[in-house]
């Protein structure tokens, strides 16, 4: 597949804004969507366009007292979701799990702090196995090391095209019931309306589904170069 970057595609998407106020302090979660490695995520470079659009430089932490901006989770849905988080598993070609019922006391795959890992637990007895990233869960299939992998179901469908996925190509069917509504959160009214604004904006004329689509591509990437570096040795 391609070789996607994801600094120089994400920045050509939009037009930089000129000048810088106050830094923008952003709370990344534990748990982060379209994670790629052990830092690079797609809220990190969704707070990066932000500050780019507000022409303000971007921290990423906020201690008490300061203002910031934070993703909330919800299940309803609103006009500045910035993402829907809908659970999909992922399991081998041939012999897999044939359904959801069929993880039980059986090792599935999910990033660290995956709010999957609670569903998987308490809805079908599975045990879920924690990896660094999104990318890094997806290398425990391949290894064997699991039985499924959860995550995103945009994410695992894309991946089910690929010809790398080849033997792990099927698809359980996501679960509805479970989709989590993800917002940015601001300590400030004002601050608050002009995320809504930008990410309403970006939302019609189509530059958040670029963006989330770049990084579906770049965890599909580097779970290839992993993968890719295991069949080196």
């Amino acid at each position: 597949m391609p070789v996607s970057s994801h600094i120089v595609l994400w920045l050509a998407l939009f037009t930089p804004a000129v000048g810088l106020a106050e830094s923008l302090r952003m709370e990344l979660p534990e748990h982060r969507v379209l994670s790629s490695s052990e830092t690079e995520s797609f809220e990190a470079a969704l707070a990066e366009q932000l500050g780019v659009e507000l022409g303000r430089s971007v921290q990423f932490g906020v201690s008490d007292g300061q203002v910031g901006v934070r993703v909330e989770a919800s299940q309803q849905r609103g006009v500045t979701t910035y993402y829907r988080a809908v659970p999909a598993a992922l399991v081998p070609t041939e012999a897999g799990p044939a359904a959801w019922a069929d993880l039980r006391e059986q090792s599935v795959c999910v990033s660290t702090a995956s709010p999957y890992a609670p569903v998987l637990r308490e809805r079908f007895g599975a045990s879920p196995r924690e990896y660094a990233s999104s990318a890094h869960a997806l290398i425990g299939l391949k290894l064997g090391e699991c039985q499924a992998v959860v995550e995103d179901e945009a994410l695992l469908t894309e991946l089910a095209t690929l010809p790398e996925w080849r033997r792990y190509k099927r698809l359980l069917p996501p679960l509805a019931d479970a989709e989590r509504q993800l917002r940015l959160t601001a300590d400030q009214a004002g601050l608050q309306q002009e995320i809504d604004a930008l990410v309403a904006q970006w939302s019609v004329d189509g530059r958040l589904a670029k963006l989330t689509q770049q990084w579906i591509d770049e965890v599909a990437f580097q779970a290839y170069v992993l993968a890719d570096t295991l069949d080196c040795h």
